[in-house]
């Protein structure tokens, strides 16, 4: 039902009045009211603390979660970091993993020192070594009369061998020898050393002894460190760049100087070159008709200067040596200085090729020829009498291709041998060697080589045999070699 505005407020106007009136039932009820406004104000209050103490967590919250975010992006910096620095680190594991492994594999660091291309350590140690020589196979025809008869020189040259003209030994020709005792086998060690810097031990042989069979003869034996030399090994006397060039013969060209022998040495490397200072097994060489007293009663001495300029090589050498014969009894016992000089020049060329030139004289220092009458002096009457010598060679090396090579050597010996002694006086030595080595492939040699000596006695020789005499020989040889150098 609708009421009108007078209704409405006549209405209310009790209604107030109802209620502004004094009435005794209702006083509780106001202050429970009253009451229960106030804990809701007091809860009211609560709230809004916890609502500050919610929203300081939150702001808390939010402090720590913007920390955590920032370290996360400084762990993540962090970490892209060390994987560049990882992957760097990798590629330069790799790289040297590839050095490692074209590298022998070695102990130690120590170890790392000693070890050079072709060397192997020994653990444990600073030393390294290397197992080295060739196998050499020779043919060898005497085309014309024979240039060496012995159980040696079959197959190595002997110009003082030649049989001299209408003999029965030159009358016979077309012997054909083979051998492989110049096969060859060394072992080379080197060694760090705090004081004398690298030291190197050397040890070879080969299988060509002058008696028969095929027994191991020795060739090089020494060490040396620190410039100084001790062993056997090439004579100081000698210069080999300059002795001649390759030759399939064993002993090559007569006029130049070589020999083995132990020796004690010491070389000083000067601004322009080395000077090399030795003493060396005398080794007296004396021939008598009657018996050889000879004594050796001091070593030879070796002084020797060589350089390596941009052109080539050169060298030159001085010998002294004291000769003495001494027979125990009373009596003369002669002896004698005598001396030698050498000098050797190696030129290069065209290319690859060189021309080589070495020349020997003295006075008793025959042994010291690799191609000679091997004394260096008579006793005749008890008197020492010197064999004067002069030689000489000169060679040329010419590469056809890198494979493919020539050498051609020409060699000549004076011998001034004195009268009164069984030796044959020979006057002079020619040598011609002319060849050609194919290498087909890496370590592998195959030549061919043509070889002419010729031998003048400074007296006509009677040979019993024939009845005939003559003051000169000449022979020649062809041999052909295979050889493989490991």
């Amino acid at each position: 039902m609708a009421f009108n505005k007078t209704q409405l407020l006549s209405v209310l106007a009790l209604g107030v009045g109802a209620a502004i009136s004094p009435v005794p039932a209702h006083a509780d009820e106001v202050s429970d009211l009253k009451a229960l406004v106030n804990e809701l104000k007091n809860q009211v209050l609560e709230q809004r603390a916890q609502v500050k103490d919610l929203r300081t967590q939150l702001n808390d919250l939010n402090s720590q979660v913007k920390d955590q975010k920032k370290q996360v992006s400084d762990q993540s910096a962090q970490v892209q970091n060390q994987n560049n620095v990882l992957q760097k680190v990798e590629a330069q594991q790799q790289v040297l993993e590839k050095k490692q492994a074209a590298v022998p594999v070695q102990a130690s660091a120590s170890e790392a020192d000693a070890v050079k291309p072709g060397y192997f350590a020994i653990p444990g140690t600073k030393t390294a070594f290397k197992i080295g020589g060739y196998v050499k196979l020779d043919v060898v025809d005497d085309v014309s009369s024979n240039l060496g008869a012995s159980a040696f020189t079959k197959t190595a040259t002997d110009f003082t061998a030649i049989p001299l003209d209408h003999s029965q030994a030159a009358n016979r020709s077309g012997q054909v020898n083979f051998t492989a005792q110049e096969s060859r086998l060394n072992l080379t060690a080197l060694t760090k050393s705090e004081a004398l810097g690298e030291v190197k031990t050397v040890l070879e042989g080969d299988f060509y002894n002058v008696g028969s069979g095929n027994l191991f003869r020795l060739r090089h034996a020494y060490v040396s460190g620190g410039g100084f030399l001790a062993g056997q090994t090439w004579s100081t006397f000698a210069d080999l760049e300059t002795g001649g060039p390759e030759t399939l013969d064993f002993n090559g060209p007569v006029g130049w100087a070589a020999t083995r022998q132990p020796q004690l040495r010491y070389t000083a490397k000067l601004p322009t070159g080395n000077l090399d200072l030795a003493i060396e097994s005398p080794s007296g060489d004396l021939t008598s008709t009657a018996t050889d007293y000879h004594i050796d009663k001091a070593p030879d001495v070796v002084v020797r200067y060589t350089v390596d300029p941009s052109w080539g090589h050169f060298a030159v050498a001085g010998l002294g040596r004291y000769l003495a014969s001494d027979s125990g009894l009373p009596g003369k016992h002669p002896d004698s200085l005598v001396y030698g000089v050498l000098a050797g020049i190696g030129i290069k060329t065209v290319g690859k090729d060189t021309l080589v030139f070495q020349t020997v004289d003295g006075n008793g220092i025959g042994r010291y020829l690799e191609q000679g009458q091997g004394i260096s002096a008579v006793l005749v009457n008890n008197e020492i009498k010197p064999i004067n010598i002069w030689g000489g060679t000169v060679g040329y090396t010419h590469f056809w291709t890198d494979a493919l090579r020539s050498n051609v050597a020409y060699g000549y010996g004076h011998f001034g041998t004195p009268n009164g002694d069984a030796k044959l006086p020979i006057k002079s030595l020619t040598s011609v060697h002319a060849n050609l080595i194919w290498s087909p492939w890496t370590a592998t040699d195959v030549g061919l080589e043509y070889i002419y000596g010729h031998l003048e006695t400074s007296t006509p020789q009677l040979d019993a045999a024939t009845k005939t005499t003559a003051s000169q020989g000449s022979a020649s040889r062809v041999e052909g070699s295979v050889k493989y150098t490991f």
